[in-house]
């Protein structure tokens, strides 16, 4: 189980330490509260959270230790921007990540319960991708 360990591990930091969970924390300027990408930024970050949560209690149902991660230092960069300059790169994050997830998924084909896992996360970040580009779309119409 160490091996898919390493891999559940790996999905949880590209989930915890995401671009949309770190702007959780540096929350870029929407032009009201209930701004339609404010609120799918929000909706993302959750939805990963979620999966962190899951990626962890399989770790530690078998006895694994958790790695956290740290956010990419590029992140710094990314105070105090506006979410619509903030839409291209939140989608190249987002396409970046897919492999990854298809390579733990993959990786992880001896645990089924894991793979299911990483297969429901691969999903949901084609969906973000999905809903993200939906949104840049509209912001430049």
């Amino acid at each position: 189980m160490s091996d898919s360990n390493h891999h559940l591990n790996r999905l949880s930091v590209l989930h915890h330490r995401s671009l949309p969970m770190y702007l959780r924390y540096a929350v870029p300027w929407v032009r009201d509260a209930s701004d339609e990408a404010g609120a799918t930024l929000r909706s993302i970050a959750e939805d990963q959270q979620e999966y962190v949560d899951r990626f962890g209690e399989l770790i530690l149902e078998s006895n694994g230790q958790l790695s956290m991660g740290e956010f990419p230092m590029v992140y710094t960069a990314y105070h105090d921007l506006s979410i619509d300059f903030l839409l291209p790169i939140l989608i190249r994050e987002q396409e970046a990540a897919l492999p990854h997830i298809e390579e733990s998924a993959e990786a992880l084909r001896l645990h089924p319960l894991a793979r299911a896992m990483a297969e429901e996360a691969l999903g949901a970040a084609k969906g973000h991708l999905d809903t993200l580009r939906e949104l840049g779309t509209a912001t430049t119409s």
